[in-house]
């Protein structure tokens, strides 16, 4: 009867789903866009295509269209300006800070500056002009800028941690430690942009969800891992079904800590089915291409051996989303 209830209301979802989506790009084209133009002629070559792109069409979409959306559906209220617009600036600084740490040899001390005296900072690039520009904007309508200090504080000791994964060698507990540091504090980061306050135990669950969310990452983006030299807990693993079966505890210990919080049940429903349809269904998909990949290979997983076609999951393709849609029921 459940899953009858669930295909009675995928239409519906996928509805939602995609004009959410919608919605959100025409955000940042409106709100956005007019500050991106002005930096995309940087002649110090410290942006590049990649980062506009992943403000326009990545973090900036699905941080604000899929979680941020979702967090209002489980509120049972719509999503305010002033939210859409912090949660919007928040999203769209996530990648550049990810390269400050990576490319350009961020600190976490400097990288503190940034957020608690931004107009004390001498940008050093146009990397780190617009990344200052963006948080401003993104504490514009912050009512109280202490509490948000803490949650700063965490996502950026995670993204200093995170070099770790280039510069150590770490082993799988290492790796899914940090996983879930990184993505949980990044979520915790994002619900602040949301004004209702916390119910009992959902930053325990969001923390959570987090994480998963880190590995869902991490799992399409083994390829680009594998070429730079990351370690995940894609890349150092001899058996995707470990990964699978972790995904599948998180996500089942999430669903366990969140069905229970002080919500409408009917929400918490259209919560979980929403963030089943726009990330685990997928997922799991992409984490089947791995493990077939791995059955051809004598039941090991040996990432170095394949292609960039073989490692890459193109949810563009017909059966690949029929797949998502079946995963998410």
């Amino acid at each position: 009867m459940q899953n009858v209830l669930r295909i009675i209301k995928l239409p519906y979802l996928i509805f939602s789903f995609l004009y959410s989506l919608f919605n959100q790009i025409l955000f940042i084209r409106k709100y956005v866009n007019p500050i991106l133009l002005e930096f995309e002629d940087c002649h110090d070559n410290s942006l590049q295509p990649k980062d506009f792109e992943k403000i326009r069409k990545y973090y900036g979409v699905s941080i604000t269209g899929i979680f941020g959306a979702s967090l209002c559906k489980l509120r049972g209220q719509k999503m305010l300006f002033e939210e859409r617009y912090t949660s919007t600036f928040q999203a769209s600084i996530t990648g550049l800070v990810d390269d400050y740490y990576d490319e350009h040899g961020m600190t976490l001390e400097r990288m503190r500056e940034f957020f608690v005296t931004p107009d004390e900072v001498t940008p050093k690039n146009q990397a780190e002009l617009l990344g200052i520009q963006l948080y401003k904007e993104s504490i514009k309508y912050v009512n109280d800028f202490n509490a948000l200090v803490p949650f700063l504080d965490n996502v950026n000791q995670a993204q200093s941690d995170s070099m770790q994964q280039v510069e150590t060698k770490m082993d799988f507990l290492q790796l899914k430690m940090l996983t879930l540091y990184k993505g949980g504090s990044s979520f915790l980061y994002f619900r602040s942009a949301f004004r209702h306050p916390f119910k009992k135990n959902e930053e325990k669950a969001l923390y959570l969800l987090g994480g998963i969310t880190q590995l869902s990452n991490d799992i399409f983006d083994v390829y680009k891992d594998r070429e730079n030299g990351v370690q995940t807990l894609l890349t150092i693993t001899k058996d995707i079904r470990m990964v699978k079966d972790l995904y599948k505890k998180w996500i089942k210990e999430f669903e366990d800590l969140f069905i229970c919080l002080d919500y409408s049940p009917g929400n918490i429903q259209s919560f979980l089915q929403l963030y089943h349809l726009g990330v685990f269904s997928r997922c799991f998909v992409c984490l089947d291409q791995l493990i077939s990949l791995q059955e051809k290979s004598e039941g090991v997983f040996e990432l170095q051996d394949y292609s960039r076609e073989e490692l890459i999951c193109d949810m563009e393709q017909y059966s690949n989303l029929t797949k998502s849609i079946k995963y998410s029921i």
